[in-house]
């Protein structure tokens, strides 16, 4: 941050080093400082808009911007900044944003614990931003004191990147799991254009909601940058933002994860949402996951009744063994089940054929890495993860709704909803033919 008060700026313009402006200016930026050691800066004027991140100067502006721009869409928009070198990205992209509120300190410490304060009060979490080395080190007081007391808190440490490890460079330590288990930590590499950027939303996604959601807590998310620090321009290639454009029209985080304790306790708004996407989708498609317990498969059926999507069941999903349940026999006449989906993409017919809008997951990860990369080519609008832990689990980057329930507990409010509205129903089946597909190409292929 830059700080210059008045009188020096009415020396400057005695002295003829500052030229009086035509017409007067706004300023959009209000500072106000505490302390020697405390600056406060607002926002003021600037409304909101798209943003639009191709403009970023460089790949390490990149980066910044889009984690500043996640937090800020998770409503988290008030960041406490410790001056350094190596953390002038995130710096700068945190200053810059139209909507956020910046507290500058040069002791770290005392940052922290002004953070943990802002915590105690607002029930969310402030987002602390310090360069590398023992700036580091310098909040461990704090987040010691925020995970006894399950305060909100998250972190975001400028790092040296892995070749300046381990040789001499200045203020490059080993900060991988620093605080231990008083936090939950992740990891980001160095900034690059060479893998998609959507892993950075993702990242914060999932490290907002540790820190938000029960037990509350502080976490560390580790950010390595390069050269340049500053905003000094550098040509990056614009194709690590493939699969961004919806969420560059929307002002909504990547991934939303929505927690559902008993199926009478939902969030009615983002449920509606959720079941909104399913029944707007145009080609559906459901993935069943590893399940282990018997009553979740028998909720898995009912799903995919109740669906009438074409089904992806993984070969540790138990639903390939459906045959066995009596109760279910009919099933087979009404649903396309894709049992060797993997076999069956080695067909260019299959690729060109199934391109699926929305896609609900349920149960564990897709054992088929052929499977998960046809996904991942597919780009589909809507993700929908459904499992009862809140872990990412989402290697592609893909999920835009991460719903934190049992599936006996997803079945029982679609089946519940369906009472009430009922679901349209994208695909049908008269003998093997599938209206609104090739049915023909996947009968033979399978």
């Amino acid at each position: 941050m830059v700080y210059m008060n008045a009188e020096t700026l009415g020396k400057m313009l005695d002295k003829g080093r500052l030229s009086p402006l035509e017409e007067p200016a706004i300023c959009d930026n209000f500072f106000l400082r505490l302390s020697t050691m405390f600056l406060c800066s607002k926002n003021m004027f600037s409304l909101r808009g798209t943003i639009d991140i191709k403009e970023c100067a460089n790949i390490n502006l990149l980066w910044s911007s889009l984690i500043v721009e996640e937090c800020v869409r998770h409503g988290l928009t008030y960041f406490c900044i410790a001056p350094g070198s190596r953390s002038s990205p995130l710096a700068l992209a945190a200053c810059s944003h139209s909507l956020t509120s910046c507290t500058s300190c040069y002791d770290e410490r005392s940052l922290a614990y002004h953070a943990l304060g802002y915590g105690r009060g607002s029930h969310k979490p402030a987002v602390v931003i310090t360069s590398s080395g023992t700036a580091v080190s310098n909040l461990f007081p704090a987040v010691v004191e925020a995970s006894q007391d399950f305060v909100p808190l998250l972190m975001l440490t400028a790092d040296r990147p892995p070749e300046l490890l381990d040789t001499g460079a200045n203020q490059a330590i080993d900060q991988v799991n620093h605080f231990g288990k008083f936090v939950k930590f992740f990891s980001l590499p160095p900034p690059t254009d060479e893998m998609p950027a959507r892993m950075i939303l993702t990242t914060i996604d999932s490290a907002v909601y540790s820190a938000s959601q029960s037990p509350c807590g502080p976490v560390h998310v580790n950010c390595p940058f390069r050269e340049p620090l500053e905003d000094s321009p550098k040509a990056w290639d614009s194709k690590c933002l493939e699969g961004l454009n919806l969420w560059m029209l929307k002002e909504e985080p990547y991934t939303k994860y929505i927690k559902v304790q008993r199926a009478c306790s939902y969030s009615h708004d983002n449920m509606s949402m959720l079941l909104d996407i399913i029944k707007g989708a145009n080609e559906g498609l459901l993935v069943v996951g590893a399940i282990q317990a018997e009553d979740e498969i028998w909720a898995a059926l009912q799903l995919v009744k109740h669906l009438s999507w074409p089904t992806v069941p993984d070969i540790l999903s138990g639903l390939r063994l459906r045959r066995q349940l009596t109760s279910h026999n009919g099933i087979e006449h009404n649903i396309l089940f894709l049992d060797h989906l993997d076999h069956a993409l080695l067909s260019g017919s299959v690729k060109s054929w199934l391109k699926p809008d929305v896609v609900v997951q349920i149960g564990g990860r897709v054992t088929s890495k052929r499977v998960s990369q046809f996904l991942e080519l597919c780009s589909p609008n809507s993700y929908i993860f459904v499992d009862k832990h809140p872990y990412r689990h989402d290697p592609s980057h893909l999920i835009t709704h991460r719903l934190q329930c049992s599936i006996i507990e997803f079945a029982d409010i679609m089946l519940a909803k369906n009472s009430q509205k009922g679901l349209e129903r994208q695909y049908h089946f008269k003998g093997n033919k599938c209206h609104g597909c090739n049915g023909d190409v996947i009968s033979n292929i399978l």
